[in-house]
Formats: structure tokens, C-alpha cells, sequence
């Protein structure tokens, strides 16, 4: 129930402007808020009712902020939906529901995605990579590793946990690695990833967009493009979206 406005809530960034990254984020317009449905977005919204199992699903029709549009339970038939597994998330009574309808059969529905089931602060781990030095030209990986002390070889499994945390009101954020022009890691032999920085998201015809974030000399964050997720898994506890055709596990942290 807690999603049913998610979208109420305007933020003020260019969503929708294309990165190059695929035909579906060439469809997507631009638009000065994430809170109406974008251009171009063939997906229906609805409110889930009673009597949804894994071949039907029953809802109310809504707008894609959530609001009652006025019309009465509509069904669709989500048989094979399931057996291709493209039903993302547990439908419970008065979830939002987006989902894509079969073009050649209105009553069938090809994807559903439950949108409560997306919010969370989805977590992975990282290990670092040795940071390359003059000395190291010509060598191989396992040729570098092997001439270590033992105390710098461990530093490369020491993991770290990163985050893209995916909130109502269309925000999203990451979380882990550094920011700043001059940390301590600098000094360090290894090397972690950096942090792909997210400021929102939408999803659109069945695809989850991430709205790309850079940060300025100030510290502000700025919308630099999209990024297109198309979704791979999602559980009460997983999530496996893919994006530019690799695939990214997450697993759901749950905060004390």
C-alpha cells in the first residue's frame, strides 16, 4: 500500500534524456519530471486485487502516479508470463503493478513488475585490483601477486559492500567507494571500482531507468544520462537487473 503514490513527488532533472545506450533510451523523452508518465511508455498501471494468482492477475486501473482513474477491475492473463518468468516481485493485495500488455491479445499481459518489491537498498560486494606501478610494466597479474608481501596480497580480498538504494518518490542513490579529489585510498596498493552515482529512477515498458548523477567542483549533483535495466530476477531478497548486456546481482539489506 505504501506505493500506491510513488510517483507524486517531482524532481527537477532532465530524466529522459537519451546516453546512447540502447533503442529503448532513444525512445525515451525528455521530461522536467519524473512524476508523469514519459512519452512513449506503453506499460499499464494497476492496483492489485483480490484473486491474483499465477494465471491471473486482477487490478484496479490506475494512472502512473497511483491515482483511481475511475474504472472498474480489469483481468489479464499472466500464464505464460510465469512460465517465462517475467512476473518481477510477490503480487500482494493493493500492490502497484506495472505491466505490459501481448500485442496481438490485449487480455494477456507479457511482463509484470511489482513496483513495491523494487524499493529497497539493494547491496553487492567488490574486491579491489592491484594499483599498476612503473616497476610492474610487462608483468602479468599472477606474476605481480606473487612477488607481494603477504600483507599487501591479503589487501586484494578484502571486500567492500556497495549499494544502489531505490526509494519511493522516484529517488535513487549509490552508496559505497569514495568522493573527493584526495582520499587515503590514493595511497593504498589496490585499487577498488568506483561507483556508478544514480540520482533517480523510472521504470518504463517494462525496463527500469537509472538517471546517472555527476557531482561538480561544489559537490552538487548534476543528470549526466540514463542507464537501461532490464530485469533478470527479483525476490523478497534478490535482484539481478542487466545493463549494456552484463548482468548485476544485488542482494536486499535490511536496515536495524
Amino acid at each position: 500500500m505504501s506505493m500506491r503514490i510513488i510517483y507524486a513527488l517531482a524532481i527537477a532533472t532532465a530524466m529522459m534524456t537519451s546516453c546512447g545506450k540502447g533503442k529503448e533510451q532513444q525512445e525515451v523523452k525528455q521530461t522536467d519530471s519524473l512524476s508523469i508518465q514519459a512519452e512513449g511508455d506503453k506499460t499499464i498501471y494497476g492496483m492489485a486485487c483480490d484473486g491474483c494468482n499465477d494465471t491471473i492477475v486482477i487490478f484496479l486501473p490506475t494512472s502512473y502516479n497511483g491515482e483511481y482513474n475511475g474504472n472498474n477491475p480489469d483481468t489479464l492473463n499472466i500464464l505464460e508470463a510465469s512460465r517465462q518468468h517475467n512476473v518481477f516481485g510477490q503480487i500482494r493485495i493493493g500492490d502497484k503493478l506495472a505491466m505490459l500488455r501481448n500485442e496481438q491479445d490485449s487480455t494477456v499481459a507479457d511482463v509484470i513488475i511489482v513496483a513495491e518489491d523494487i524499493v529497497a537498498k539493494w547491496c553487492y560486494k567488490v574486491l579491489p585490483t592491484l594499483r599498476q606501478r612503473a616497476d610492474m610494466e610487462g608483468d602479468t597479474e599472477s606474476q605481480q601477486i606473487e612477488l607481494l608481501p603477504d600483507s599487501i596480497a591479503e589487501l586484494l580480498t578484502v571486500e567492500r559492500e556497495y549499494s544502489l538504494v531505490i526509494k519511493e518518490n522516484n529517488v535513487a542513490y549509490s552508496m559505497g567507494g569514495r568522493m573527493g579529489a584526495m582520499t587515503t585510498d590514493e595511497l593504498t596498493p589496490v585499487i577498488y571500482p568506483k561507483v556508478r552515482r544514480y540520482m533517480g529512477w523510472r521504470l518504463y515498458n517494462g525496463k527500469l531507468i537509472l538517471a546517472v548523477a555527476g557531482t561538480d567542483s561544489l559537490g552538487q549533483r548534476y543528470h549526466i544520462g540514463n542507464d537501461t535495466a532490464e530485469f533478470v530476477m527479483l525476490t523478497s531478497d534478490t535482484l539481478v537487473l542487466r545493463i549494456n548486456n552484463e548482468e548485476h546481482g544485488y542482494y536486499k539489506k535490511i536496515e536495524e
